[in-house]
């Protein structure tokens, strides 16, 4: 009698394709056990393999969600994420950290770290854009693959980073978080140092000009090209060992065309649309659950552009309409276009 298995939703989809660089593991495992947890007691139970910790291999993202927030459980503390700030380590984004520490100014580290982000996590959401007095650097957890608690552990790591390379009064000009306000509230404060709009539309840092255009003490131009190498090399390798990546990234190239079709995307990818299919669905994917997941990470990019309409978005991303574009984006975030603007 033949088996039934049930069909995986594309949520479902999206947390079989998101993995994380394991050195993320080892920076989460020294948070639980500086808090004085045990971590080995809490891996076991997240199902997450103690051994992974800075090991060379990918993590599967979900598990680890689970494990943050876990940990931030058992401890009650709502701001558990900012202790990544108190363990941080030189290599916790492996070569990217080293090229970003390296780099001549923040904004050319946070410029490295905006291309080769995906080192970190398959799946992550992040914006740097030019805006009126500086930067503003966005985060967007991925649906069922990110918790908040995990997001706000890698912000607190990354203002460390900053702060080792540009000093320790490094601070944004304000930061706006998107969950409400707590007892932890003035934390989050003496930890940015800044003012902090809770209950925001949207998960940000604003970033002065002047203050990302600041030489860093820890430059090193050829340490940071021979870094950016290394970590250019390590992405291509990640990214060409599945189909799922494959597909993700020939479906970002493609996406602003307007003009393709699955049978179109399996030819580039000098396979029949079947095979295509099946390799998807042997790594846990589809190539549907794929495009909604580039058309949700790109509509949040474009969404930050002013100059663009909602229409105009809609139609980039290949929907027929920006009613139907609002639907699915309301079903992705809980909000509606207009409102995440």
């Amino acid at each position: 009698m033949p088996v039934s298995h049930p069909i995986p939703t594309n949520a479902d989809r999206q947390q079989l394709d998101a993995t994380l660089l394991s050195n993320w593991v080892e920076l989460l495992y020294r948070c639980i056990a500086y808090r004085g947890l045990d971590a080995n007691a809490l891996f076991t139970q997240a199902g997450v393999d103690e051994s992974m910790r800075g090991a060379d291999q990918r993590v599967q993202a979900s598990k680890v969600k689970h494990l943050w927030e876990l940990a931030a459980q058992r401890t009650g503390d709502d701001a558990f994420g900012l202790t990544a700030a108190e363990v941080a380590y030189p290599v916790m984004f492996d070569s990217l950290s080293v090229a970003m520490s390296s780099s001549a100014t923040l904004l050319e580290a946070l410029q490295r770290f905006i291309r080769l982000r995906r080192i970190i996590d398959s799946q992550c959401v992040n914006t740097l854009e030019e805006v009126d007095g500086g930067y503003k650097f966005g985060w967007s957890n991925a649906e069922g693959c990110e918790s908040q608690i995990g997001a706000e552990a890698f912000v607190a790591a990354m203002i460390t980073l900053c702060r080792w390379g540009s000093g320790p009064a490094f601070s944004p000009a304000w930061v706006s978080l998107c969950h409400e306000e707590t007892e932890s509230a003035q934390r989050y404060r003496r930890f940015f140092n800044a003012p902090v709009e809770f209950q925001a539309s949207e998960n940000a840092l604003l970033l002065s000009e002047e203050t990302l255009l600041r030489p860093l003490i820890t430059a090193n131009r050829e340490l940071a090209l021979s870094s950016e190498k290394l970590s250019r090399a390590y992405l291509a390798q990640i990214e060409k060992t599945g189909v799922v990546s494959l597909v993700h990234n020939k479906l970002v190239e493609f996406l602003p065309q307007r003009t393709f079709t699955e049978d179109i995307l399996a030819e580039e990818l000098g396979m029949s649309l079947r095979s295509m299919q099946r390799r998807l669905l042997e790594e846990g994917s589809s190539y549907e659950s794929l495009l909604q997941s580039v058309r949700k990470e790109t509509a949040l990019q474009l969404l930050q552009k002013d100059a663009l309409s909602i229409a105009d978005i809609a139609q980039q991303l290949g929907f027929s309409s920006a009613s139907n574009f609002g639907r699915a984006f309301k079903r992705w975030t809980g909000r509606t276009p207009a409102s995440f603007r």
